[in-house]
């Protein structure tokens, strides 16, 4: 996957970054200290949270030089003031140019190989969404043709004798209507998509209404589900960093309970969630609500919620209400990354009118999930159902690598202050 190499690149780029901080320092005889450290790491948050690491130029060639130009300056100018050293402007001159060179490398390694010129036979509506993510992840360039110039196959085989095209997506029942005819464009090299299975790939979420149960039969993926490996590598990363982010987290959570406390009312939320095999378990969050929030009964939180607190719309943007959630995980009741858990008489609701929901529970809920970072905000049956699509997908196709990059789309997010 594109995303996997974007991955690997930016621990590349992180270690490369280190390297230069540390040898420059070394080079003018000035170790290393405890603010280095923290400068460093304050200057690749920069670079990330204004995707300077996602090596597409989307913005264009000289946008990065641009914006980590800014914290370079800034950076320089504080250290200036206190040192009064210009050797200071020097070095990040230095390490704003080079940082920047080996960026350009970056983009490069990413963009070769993997690159498909593509044709899109349909409406103009699901063009435009399948254009702008087939851009973003770089696959290269996305022809659209009406699907009213493509009655027959005939048609269809003028466009691409005049195209040099390895990708189509077209119609479904188009597609079966020619089956033999498409099975002939494949064994020729041709990348054949029906529209939805195109959708999935761009959009990376599977349509839970197109598909059907011999879709899970004979599709490819689901190793979490198997693979025992896969399962022990992601409990025992669950159990490592709910240790280490519980440790670094105290003061933080320390300094949430005296506020909420001051507020009055309990300072934790305790709740019943569905979990692993659909087993009950009890959530435990800071409170975020009034406390007589739930006196009319259940109800799906809202968009500007009007039983949220103040202090609880600041925890909920930045996810620290979820902070306590680090016991479950280490109780093993939770993960990391996994679908988030709801309450069973919101699930009893939705099994009913959503297929394949029970799905979900086939692993452990996470306290963050790649749901919740492609789609934020969910209050309704259909937006529940937008988040399962989100969430098959992920079960389809987790990983390590998968799971640190929802890791890092979450720390975006909640950086961002674009949480709920």
């Amino acid at each position: 996957m594109k995303d996997d190499k974007k991955i690997y690149l930016r621990i590349i780029y992180f270690f490369l970054l280190f390297f230069m901080i540390k040898v420059g320092n070394d080079y003018y005889e000035t170790p290393m200290k405890s603010y280095s450290y923290i400068i460093f790491l304050f200057i690749y948050l920069y670079y990330y949270l204004f995707d300077i690491l996602n090596f597409t130029d989307e913005y264009g060639r000289w946008t990065p030089w641009v914006r980590s130009s800014a914290i370079n300056i800034i950076i320089a100018i504080i250290l200036w003031s206190f040192s009064k050293s210009s050797l200071i402007f020097f070095k990040f001159s230095l390490l704003w140019v080079v940082s920047n060179l080996i960026r350009m490398v970056m983009v490069k390694i990413y963009r070769s190989g993997g690159t498909y010129r593509g044709i899109f036979i349909g409406r103009a509506e699901e063009y435009i969404v399948a254009n702008k993510g087939y851009t973003e992840r770089n696959f290269g360039e996305l022809e659209y043709i009406s699907k009213d110039k493509v009655r027959n196959f005939e048609q269809l085989k003028e466009i691409l004798k005049d195209r040099k095209v390895e990708i189509i997506s077209i119609e479904e029942e188009f597609m079966k209507k020619y089956e033999s005819e498409f099975f002939k464009l494949k064994i020729k090299g041709y990348k054949v998509y029906c529209e939805w299975q195109f959708m999935q790939k761009i959009e990376r979420k599977i349509y839970v209404e197109k598909i059907k149960t011999k879709w899970f039969l004979y599709t490819e993926g689901f190793e979490i589900l198997h693979n025992s490996f896969q399962r022990n590598l992601k409990k025992i990363c669950d159990i490592s960093f709910a240790i280490i982010i519980g440790v670094l987290v105290i003061p933080v959570m320390g300094v949430t309970c005296i506020l909420i406390k001051l507020g009055g009312g309990p300072v934790f939320f305790r709740q019943k969630r569905i979990g692993l095999g659909g087993e009950e378990f009890e959530i435990i969050k800071f409170r975020s609500m009034r406390v007589d929030a739930e006196k009319d009964g259940a109800r799906w939180a809202e968009k500007n919620d009007s039983r949220i607190t103040k202090f609880g719309s600041f925890l909920r943007k930045t996810r620290i209400d979820e902070l306590p959630q680090l016991w479950n995980v280490f109780k093993g009741e939770m993960s990391f990354v996994g679908p988030r858990p709801e309450r069973k008489i919101f699930i009893d609701e939705l099994e009913k009118v959503i297929p394949y929901y029970n799905i979900r529970h086939s692993v452990k809920p996470g306290l963050t999930g790649w749901a919740q970072v492609m789609y934020p905000y969910g209050a309704s049956v259909e937006d529940a159902l937008h988040k399962l699509e989100y969430d098959l997908y992920y079960l389809k196709h987790q990983n390590f690598m998968f799971d640190l990059m929802v890791f890092f789309k979450t720390m975006k997010v909640v950086l961002s202050r674009k949480g709920m």
